[in-house]
């Protein structure tokens, strides 16, 4: 950390984040901000100016240029722009605090730098294995094994697995009917065998134990209440397998349709198969699980 040394700076950056606390910014934002407006404080004192009135929207531009060339302590790497752009908003919230406190009117507007593509995660067919061992040998390890088999087995997306009804795991067909997808485009995904064995064993036995004396047609039930599972729960029981299973990477719902989707073009299915079975409506959303295989080779 960069102390300063300028007492007018000192009291700048105390004040500045007293007016943040005032305006009732998220703790995250009062806690990140003024640490980067303490180094672009800092940025200022290196180049010899000490007080407010010395700064100017040059200055800004030039503490920009200085943090595109500098690179994380722990990462090693050069800033995202993401990171970059925690900066932009210091600075702008800087100007704006001078501004409303009447000790300057300077603009110190950066450019906002656009979003980096994100890449999609997926799993590896070991940790895969692993996720399924961390399921446990009682009626929540049932009910586990069969959101595994939607989720990854099916490839559906969170939303779409929390609105499935019992009437959708169509059995003797070996599919699951999957009405509500994005665009509300209807799909039939197939079921293989040990997802479908999993899908029935739930049905036949965890799920209505689990369901004590409610009725609801919704396929999976919460362990408590014998209540419907909404989004946010299904999601947060997925991370618990992860982090049981000791798995490192940020894993999701969604993480498991890109590990699906993956491990299929792995075995060779192609790229039109794959976009029916995960319900895209264009090529271009499947395209990216042919560049998630070559960024591995």
């Amino acid at each position: 950390m960069q102390e300063l040394q300028s007492a007018e700076y000192i009291l700048l950056h105390q004040s500045f984040r007293e007016w943040l606390t005032l305006l009732n910014y998220s703790p995250g934002t009062i806690q990140v901000i003024p640490g980067h407006v303490r180094e672009f404080l800092h940025h200022q004192e290196q180049a010899g100016k000490t007080q407010i009135g010395q700064i100017t929207a040059l200055d800004a531009q030039a503490f920009a240029g200085y943090l595109k060339g500098r690179k994380g302590p722990r990462t090693g790497r050069l800033y995202s722009n993401g990171h970059l752009n925690k900066y932009t908003q210091a600075l702008q919230l800087l100007s704006r605090y001078l501004r409303e406190s009447g000790q300057a009117q300077m603009g110190l507007s950066l450019r906002w730098m656009p979003p980096e593509p994100r890449k999609a995660a997926w799993l590896t067919l070991a940790e895969i294995t692993r996720l399924y061992e961390s399921t446990a040998d009682d009626v929540l390890g049932v009910r586990d094994r069969a959101m595994l088999a939607v989720y990854y087995g099916c490839g559906l997306r969170l939303n779409e697995g929390a609105s499935l009804e019992i009437k959708d795991i169509l059995l003797d067909r070996g599919v699951v009917h999957v009405r509500n997808g994005k665009g509300y485009k209807e799909r039939f995904v197939p079921l293989a065998a040990a997802n479908k064995k999993a899908l029935e064993y739930y049905i036949q036995y965890g799920r209505p134990e689990l369901l004590q004396q409610h009725a609801t047609n919704v396929l999976f039930i919460g362990a408590n209440r014998g209540l419907p599972m909404h989004t946010q729960s299904i999601y947060v029981r997925i991370k618990q397998l992860v982090k049981k299973a000791r798995i490192k990477k940020k894993v999701g719902t969604h993480t498991l349709r890109h590990s699906i989707a993956t491990h299929l073009l792995q075995s060779g299915m192609k790229l039109e198969r794959i976009k029916d079975f995960l319900g895209h409506s264009s090529l271009d959303s499947t395209q990216i699980y042919t560049h998630l295989l070559n960024d591995q080779r």
